[in-house]
């Protein structure tokens, strides 16, 4: 009997936490739209850029949607970081970027560009975004897990005792998760 009532609330927890999720309203800083659903917050470069001035950019730096290279010899690419939310089928996704060697760079590419890849190889990388919410996010340890194409890929983070790898390995609450976008949407409404 004691069986039945632990899974009963966490089911219900479940269904609560997706249903606030689908009924939440964001206006976004970025675009100043309204959209629906759990923010995934992101950047549009690895914090690296900003160590190149405006003026040097275009000729030092190469900037896609999906990667960055400066200076001929810094690569790096943008992943989806998920977290796991409790009583959530939803994670929420942080749109970071990582730094990898010029060898897995080559190859991130050859990839990136098949439009039959599998799911499959990996990368070592390091976090080069810093997530608000959390001591010093930048050089963390990571994998970037290939995705079927068109899909980016997963990044999993090490496990240490960071916090952000902490909440990566045990999830996080639904109040967590909406305290951590806070800082990128200007109004909440659920």
């Amino acid at each position: 009997m004691s069986g039945t009532r632990s899974v009963r609330p966490q089911r219900c927890h479940q269904v609560r936490a997706d249903t606030l999720f689908n009924q939440i309203r964001f206006k976004c800083r970025t675009c100043d739209e309204w959209h629906e659903g759990l923010p995934s917050p992101g950047w549009d470069y690895p914090i690296q850029y900003l160590a190149v001035s405006a003026e040097e950019r275009p000729n030092r730096v190469q900037l896609t949607t999906d990667i960055c290279v400066i200076d001929g010899d810094q690569f790096f690419v943008r992943a989806n970081l998920p977290i796991h939310i409790h009583h959530s089928d939803k994670p929420l996704t942080w749109g970071i970027w990582v730094s990898l060697s010029k060898e897995s760079f080559e190859r991130f590419q050859e990839l990136f560009h098949d439009e039959g890849r599998l799911a499959g190889d990996v990368f070592f990388g390091w976090l080069c975004a810093a997530i608000p919410g959390y001591p010093d996010t930048q050089l963390l340890k990571t994998r970037i897990h290939i995705q079927p194409w068109p899909d980016r890929p997963l990044v999993e983070l090490e496990p240490t005792d960071h916090p952000l790898s902490v909440d990566y390995q045990q999830g996080i609450s639904v109040g967590r998760a909406l305290e951590l976008v806070q800082p990128f949407v200007e109004r909440i409404d659920a």
